[in-house]
């Protein structure tokens, strides 16, 4: 089934570095990323210290992304 924990922002932001994503602006309460090949932003609360499992999947469904893709890349560098 995965791992359904909510992840740290900062390791969600190095992780939306390392696939060439940059930071757009802060709208509200939201961080806005813009990433190459995306169909849209990418939009999560910045100001919170952790960000919903299912918020970061639905993130990185705009990333053309596997949820568990992502959590080996947590596991290997956060």
């Amino acid at each position: 089934m995965g791992n359904h924990r909510p992840i740290r922002v900062a390791c969600w932001e190095r992780f939306l570095l390392s696939r060439g994503c940059d930071f757009d602006r802060i709208q509200a309460s939201h961080h806005v990323w813009k990433c190459r090949n995306c169909f849209r932003s990418i939009i999560f609360r910045g100001a919170e210290k952790e960000i919903p499992a299912d918020h970061i999947r639905t993130n990185l469904r705009s990333l053309g992304l596997q949820y568990d893709e992502f959590i080996a890349w947590i596991h290997r560098n956060c």
